[in-house]
């Protein structure tokens, strides 16, 4: 760790203190609208008139005040104290000591609540922010006793800021209620940009993020989550002893060898399923022969776990990849369920661990797996070995699990080193990219126009946004090269043409034989320019899946010909200009492609390509590991946030998935997460623990 003297780690403590309090004052600000919706969907019975008096007396204050909270709430921050309130009661105090009229103690009782619900919600952070704020106390960097990063100092300024709206007891007591309920995820990920830049600076600096974080989770929360399901689970026993008339006499798990010979037959030679579904060969065996001898505490975990491959196997979110992956391992999951149940309740089972790591690990691809990925390789070999040697031993998934931890570690390493020397690449071009910006901004139009020439109303939609991005790169790369008449720029416009007569269609078989001989060199050139931007394989083989697919088409025109010629295709309505675009160029950097995306400076850039101060926000919340989607011509590429320039103005991001990373902008990736072509990815549940929780849940409910 870098020592830092006092006076630098206090300018950044009051940088941290100052950048909080902004984020804090925009985000209230901007909750005005969206309190409104909150309030006007509440619905009350009539025997709680109090109540929709208050709803309806909050919204018309809400609509004429609220804009009068965010200059409350700044002056309130820059009045608070830095002192914590000292517990206890001066003797000193007693005579002006009152008691708290009811509404007085109601408001009290709702401030308290919300404040409980925003505490719980941003534990983690503050926790890990009052370690470094101890540290920083100990070097003088900060005064004893400082609690103004605490919540409970914060929450008196919002307060205070939300007594401006109204004066009615009740209206206030659901604001406060509603504060609550809206603040807990955006204060969590506020104090997160805080404790991100004191670890920027080595303050008590944690591990970096892994490929196994997940979302945040609270030990007392999960003890008391594990008991809830364990009870649960004996409930549902009772209730299916109770359906048999009595308890089945107790027998050795081994009279269950039929019914895990049936799911061992079925696991080696699944059962085909619908393309796109996967066969639930747990559910077969429930219901099957093999199953009718099963006492009622085996017969709920058959239940729970054919329910739980159920909601993974419908779980839009998993990756059909990642399915079949886990399909493998439904015969082991059940078995491992058969001998303790207390597998559903406790994540610190074995199993669990090491199910949880296949969905933690697969962030890294999202809805695309690239099953030749180093991680997808060793979770397959790693679900491969449990399935053929777990007969009961624990001892398998805790191999299984230091197996995965050290493949991690060691592929992390790389990475890290990887992604060290590529921000030091784009570090040393920093200066170069702005000043060749616009220069790219000039090759971009040229780009943009030369494909738009080339366009025409019955080029196929995913040709023409094919042709508008990836191949817009291409061609605009060549420009900026070569010039717009250079050699290479021309072969990059004809290569275009080809492709859009190559999916135009065939009604002669002589033009069929030339589309035919012509294919192969068309291909080629295309793969040529995937290569000059650095296009994952995943993009690239998806594309040309669409192709080929256009290509038959194309080719079946003529024995479409006989049975549609009276419906001839309308015309395709032609895209309006949307004036300047995101501007994109590329550059090598420490041997990968990197694509720089910024917004070009300009005057008037149009409400699609304006970025929205809540879009802004949400970018300068992130931090080095999360991941964004980003989305082209309908193709995602998941990348991870690696490096971030000491002005916050150009992010990197990367994925050794990808041969090509991204250098953006912040205002530029404002524009394509209100644009949708790119998305953060939330932290969630392990896909297993989701699908344990449903399958409990959904069986609770119809006992």
């Amino acid at each position: 760790m870098t020592e830092k003297d006092a006076a630098t780690l206090s300018r950044l403590v009051a940088t941290c203190r100052e950048q909080l309090d902004g984020e804090l004052v925009e985000l209230v600000d901007d909750l005005g609208p969206a309190l409104i919706r909150d309030v006007a969907a509440r619905t009350y019975p009539a025997r709680e008139p109090e109540r929709r008096i208050a709803a309806a007396t909050l919204k018309l204050a809400l609509t004429a005040n609220w804009g009068k909270v965010g200059p409350a709430l700044k002056a309130a921050l820059a009045g608070r104290s830095v002192k914590p309130a000292q517990p206890g009661i001066d003797s000193g105090d007693m005579a002006n000591l009152q008691l708290l009229s009811d509404a007085e103690e109601s408001l009290q009782i709702a401030a308290n609540e919300a404040l409980d619900r925003l505490g719980t919600a941003c534990r983690d952070e503050t926790n890990a922010l009052e370690r470094r704020i101890s540290y920083l106390v100990l070097r003088s960097a900060m005064p004893p006793g400082d609690a103004s990063f605490k919540l409970a100092t914060l929450w008196p300024c919002l307060q205070a800021a939300c007594s401006e709206v109204t004066a009615d007891t009740g209206a206030r007591i659901l604001l406060l209620k509603m504060m609550g309920e809206r603040l807990g995820a955006e204060l969590t990920q506020l104090y997160r940009v805080v404790n991100e830049a004191l670890i920027e600076a080595d303050i008590l600096p944690r591990l970096k993020r892994s490929y196994r974080d997940t979302a945040p989770v609270d030990a007392h929360e999960v003890a008391a989550e594990s008991a809830k399901v364990a009870s649960t689970l004996d409930r549902l026993i009772k209730a299916r002893t109770k359906d048999e008339g009595s308890a089945a006499p107790a027998r050795p798990a081994t009279d269950n060898r039929e019914l895990f010979d049936s799911l061992k037959t079925m696991q080696i030679a699944p059962p085909k399923a619908p393309i796109g579904s996967h066969a639930n060969i747990v559910r077969m065996a429930r219901d099957s022969g093999a199953a009718r001898d099963v006492r009622p505490q085996e017969a709920v975990t058959l239940d729970i776990v054919a329910e739980l491959f159920d909601l993974l196997f419908g779980d839009p979110s998993v990756a059909e990849g990642i399915k079949q992956l886990v399909s493998r391992l439904q015969s082991t999951v059940l078995k491992v369920a058969m001998i303790n149940q207390r597998f559903f309740a406790d994540r610190g089972h074995p199993a669990r661990r090491f199910l949880d790591s296949i969905s933690t690990v697969a962030i890294r691809w999202g809805k695309v797996v690239n099953a030749d990925d180093p991680f997808y390789l060793k979770l397959s070999e790693l679900v491969n070995k449990v399935q053929a040697t777990y007969d009961g031993d624990m001892g398998v998934f805790d191999a299984a699990n230091a197996e995965l931890d050290a493949f991690l570690a060691e592929r992390e390493k790389l990475e890290e080193q990887q992604d060290r020397e590529l921000a030091d690449a784009v570090r040393a071009r920093e200066e170069e990219i702005r000043l060749t910006r616009a220069a790219q901004m000039r090759a971009q139009r040229a780009a943009n126009q030369c494909i738009e020439r080339l366009l025409g109303p019955m080029v196929p939609n995913e040709v023409e946004e094919f042709l508008r991005s990836y191949w817009r790169d291409v061609v605009q790369g060549r420009i900026s090269r070569s010039g717009e008449d250079g050699a290479p720029t021309v072969e990059a416009l004809q290569t275009a043409g080809a492709l859009i007569l190559a999916v135009m269609p065939k009604h002669d078989p002589s033009e069929r034989k030339r589309h035919a001989a012509a294919l192969p060199g068309l291909l080629k050139k295309l793969n040529a320019g995937f290569d000059e931007i650095g296009t994952s394989p995943a993009e690239r083989k998806s594309f040309m899946d669409t192709l080929v697919d256009l290509q038959h088409a194309a080719l079946r025109a003529e024995k479409r010909a006989a049975t549609a010629a009276e419906a001839a295709p309308a015309a395709k309505p032609r895209k309006p200009d949307a004036g300047p675009t995101l501007q994109v160029s590329h550059a090598t950097g420490s041997g990968i492609r990197v694509q720089d995306i910024s917004l070009p400076d300009a005057g008037n850039l149009g409400e699609e390509n304006t970025p929205e101060r809540a879009d802004l926000r949400r970018v300068r919340q992130l931090v080095r590991g999360d991941w964004i989607d980003f989305i082209t011509a309908g193709q995602n590429r998941r990348e991870r946030l690696t490096w971030i320039n000491n002005s916050r103005t150009l992010f990197l991001f990367s994925n050794s998935a990808s041969a090509c990373a991204i250098s953006i902008t912040p205002e530029a990736l404002a524009v394509r997460l209100r644009n949708k072509t790119a998305s953060i990815v939330m932290a969630d549940r392990p896909m297993f623990e989701r699908a344990i929780h449903g399958a409990i849940h959904s069986l609770d409910k119809r006992a």
